[in-house]
């Protein structure tokens, strides 16, 4: 069993103050204080690092799906400057009201439900007792009540002071 600190990206790795939130373009995407710190200080506590994030930027049409790929390409290639990254990222580029077709559906994927979840689970069998979701939307807490995970609403400044000051993820 894993101990998997699942992470949304828009609002908890990255500043979502771009189209509403909305981000397709490395020029938008700003990480938040402590973000690089708090992966490292997560992986020292054998944590596997997980991104779950909900992309209908896709559906919308605000944004194609390579350029999501892109983007974590990018957050990849400046975490591994740092000696650090991410172990999986998983997005869900569906939303029933998307304009773009071929993404234009309900899916389990998308948070608040549990599909990405699912996912991790089947690749590492998750420790329930020990993982955990950040998120800044109360979907991403759902998520986690759904997954049977605690959950962690993030509205603060710096994701590293944020993650030490709970005494769940201490050792």
């Amino acid at each position: 069993m894993f101990n998997i600190a699942f992470l949304d990206r828009d609002g908890v790795i990255n500043k979502s103050t771009y189209k509403n939130g909305y981000i397709g373009d490395k020029k938008y995407f700003k990480l938040i204080p402590g973000v690089i710190k708090s992966i490292k200080y997560l992986k020292s506590l054998n944590y596997k690092v997980v991104i779950v994030s909900n992309q209908s930027g896709v559906a919308r049409g605000y944004f194609k799906i390579s350029d999501v790929y892109k983007l974590h390409n990018y957050l990849q290639k400046i975490l591994k400057k740092n000696n650090t990254g991410i172990d999986k990222i998983i997005f869900c580029p569906f939303h029933k009201d998307g304009i773009v077709k071929k993404y234009k559906k309900n899916s389990n994927l998308r948070k608040p439900n549990k599909g990405m979840f699912d996912i991790i689970n089947k690749k590492w069998k998750v420790n329930k007792k020990k993982s955990f979701m950040i998120g800044d939307q109360f979907t991403d807490i759902q998520f986690a009540k759904k997954s049977g995970i605690k959950g962690f609403l993030f509205k603060e400044k710096n994701l590293y002071a944020f993650i030490k000051s709970k005494k769940y993820i201490k050792k």
